[in-house]
């Protein structure tokens, strides 16, 4: 997905590797933006980025972050 295609919701996209030994924030792997967005919803966090690893099972992995405190 190409910068200016990208949805104005927060998020951000990107395609790639992923480290999941160094990433220090909570994290998921699934099968489409979709379930990401679920999977937020479920946990109670903010999904803030979601990584395309292109692989064949579970290619979108999901990184969250607590809310801030209002």
């Amino acid at each position: 997905m190409t910068h200016e295609n990208q949805p104005d919701d927060g998020i951000k996209r990107s395609k790639g590797t992923f480290d999941f030994v160094n990433e220090k924030r909570e994290w998921s792997a699934a099968a489409s933006e979709a379930n990401c967005m679920r999977l937020a919803r479920f946990r109670g966090k903010r999904l803030v980025e979601m990584i395309d690893t292109e692989t064949n099972k579970l290619p979108i992995i999901c990184i969250f972050e607590d809310y801030p405190n209002e």
